[in-house]
């Protein structure tokens, strides 16, 4: 049996993704950087917790940023003068470096979940 498709009736994928809001200005895109935001901050050093409050914003669809003059040092993990910080842990027992990172390894399989769950709300 031979099977022969047709695909010049078919709309290009770049069309279908954006249609479906899963591009990178899409709804999902979108969606998933704002749980990110909202579930990273739980990973992120606290002190008067201003840096994660105030400091912290969605930037575009796919940029969160930390508009902090310090935000390396805490993200890294390593003072000015190449120490290793001591995070406080009163606020966040889960605060460390890397905080995007380890968010990913902790709930990555649920914010894609939570994604795909979006997704199909708006979608159908």
């Amino acid at each position: 049996m031979r099977v022969r498709v047709d695909a010049s009736g078919l709309r290009p994928p770049d069309e279908v993704m954006r249609e479906l809001g899963v591009d990178a200005r899409g709804k999902v895109q979108q969606f998933v950087t704002d749980r990110v935001r909202f579930r990273m901050q739980r990973y992120m050093p606290w002190d008067t917790g201003f840096t994660v409050t105030s400091l912290t914003q969605v930037t575009s669809p796919t940029t969160i940023t930390v508009n902090a003059p310090y935000a390396q040092y805490l993200y890294n993990g390593v003072s000015r003068s190449g120490n290793a910080l001591d995070y406080t842990k009163t606020t966040n027992p889960m605060a460390g470096p890397f905080w995007d990172r380890t968010l990913v390894q902790n709930e990555g399989d649920a914010i894609a979940e939570e994604a795909a769950s979006y997704s199909r709300s708006i979608n159908g």
